[in-house]
């Protein structure tokens, strides 16, 4: 693997066999006597129009669940023809990582302060609101951390969610650049699975090692909720507690220029996956950064600048539509960070462990003396 854990020669060993092979019998669908490869593109391009459609009417799906089944769906096309087998190795591959991200989306919800009625009505108090565990809100913290990083980083008295609003967005009149902002940030809920798709196409290994370290940073960020919520800088506006200018939540303002929205998932959930309050670290920046460490090893220098850019406009486009502070955000890149490191490390032991045997076998035995 190039970039986390095996080298590049080692690749060979890991492409799918079961997607290599052809199909059973004379590759042909049995009763129509269709060649497979042409069931296949004819399904995937069907599967193709109608993702665009529903884009298109309904809009930009950010629920796992709804995610996730789409890509069920298309990885059973991919594996059309070639046999029960081939399917049944995809769900073994797949469902046991959704379920545990399923459960840390629901894990998120119950870390939140609010009740379901509250969430509903979208009244969000931030003065004496406690979790279940008994931890207050945490409101303040942020904003004074922010206030020294505007100060060193030359911004001023401002802080740098309000600096970024006042310089790029200064009206009422929404900026043509907000459509690409809002793009990055709507890529947070379709890079994660993009990857992993494209990773059990071509290596399974690499695919179990970026759905290993998606599930630990999850359950990190779902931890760290419970244990430290926290009110993002528009929820601390709507308080009346943020100091200085008016913070705006711009995030998704860019679709409405061109006709794009959002759409929370074909179905429906409830409340519970709600957490307004899930703002430390972010999960945005931690999984952006995620996706550019995972493949940063052994890339050339402007190919690392590239992967460098996508954590940075996440980061941007967070400030710009009021969604976190930026000690959050540095929060979730050191997240990242360290699941990255913990990872590299623990290969590094298990390489070395490995090999301990094999240094033993290939040592010399000492022959009997003679008498």
């Amino acid at each position: 693997m190039a970039a986390i854990d095996a080298p590049e020669t080692d690749r060979s060993n890991d492409r799918p066999a079961d997607l290599e092979a052809p199909a059973r019998g004379d590759d042909r669908m049995p009763w129509t006597g269709w060649p497979w490869s042409r069931v296949r593109w004819g399904a995937l391009t069907a599967y193709l129009v109608g993702l665009g459609w529903f884009l298109a009417t309904q809009g930009i799906p950010t629920d796992r669940l709804g995610i996730y089944g789409a890509i069920l769906v298309l990885l059973t096309i991919i594996v059309l023809g070639r046999g029960w087998r081939a399917w049944w190795q995809m769900m073994v591959d797949w469902l046991p990582f959704q379920a545990v991200l399923l459960a840390y989306d629901y894990s998120r919800g119950l870390a939140s302060p609010y009740s379901p009625a509250q969430v509903k009505a979208k009244v969000f108090p931030i003065v004496d609101v406690h979790n279940d565990l008994g931890i207050p809100l945490h409101v303040s913290f942020p904003i004074t951390a922010d206030r020294w990083l505007g100060e060193h980083l030359g911004m001023g008295p401002e802080m740098p969610t309000t600096w970024v609003q006042e310089h790029f967005h200064p009206g009422a009149s929404i900026p043509w650049y907000s459509v690409p902002l809002s793009l990055v940030y709507c890529s947070h809920f379709l890079v994660m699975p993009i990857v992993a798709i494209v990773l059990w196409i071509r290596n399974r290994r690499r695919f179990r090692v970026w759905m290993n370290l998606v599930v630990v940073l999850a359950v990190a960020g779902v931890a760290t909720y419970f244990l430290y919520p926290m009110a993002p800088p528009w929820l601390a506006n709507d308080g009346g507690v943020f100091p200085g200018p008016y913070v705006g939540r711009y995030t998704s303002e860019g679709f409405d220029l061109i006709g794009l929205h959002m759409v929370g998932g074909i179905v429906n959930q409830g409340q519970y996956l709600v957490n307004p309050v899930a703002a430390m670290p972010s999960l945005h920046t931690a999984y952006a950064t995620l996706a550019a460490g995972f493949f940063w090893i052994g890339k050339r220098w402007w190919q690392k600048a590239l992967l460098a850019c996508y954590p940075l406009a996440m980061g941007f486009a967070l400030l710009y539509g009021g969604e976190h502070y930026l000690i959050d955000e540095i929060a979730g890149a050191a997240y990242a960070l360290v699941v990255i490191a913990g990872w590299q490390a623990s290969s590094r032991a298990r390489g070395r462990t490995a090999r301990r045997p094999e240094r033993r076998s290939s040592e010399p035995t000492a022959e009997p003396a003679k008498s």
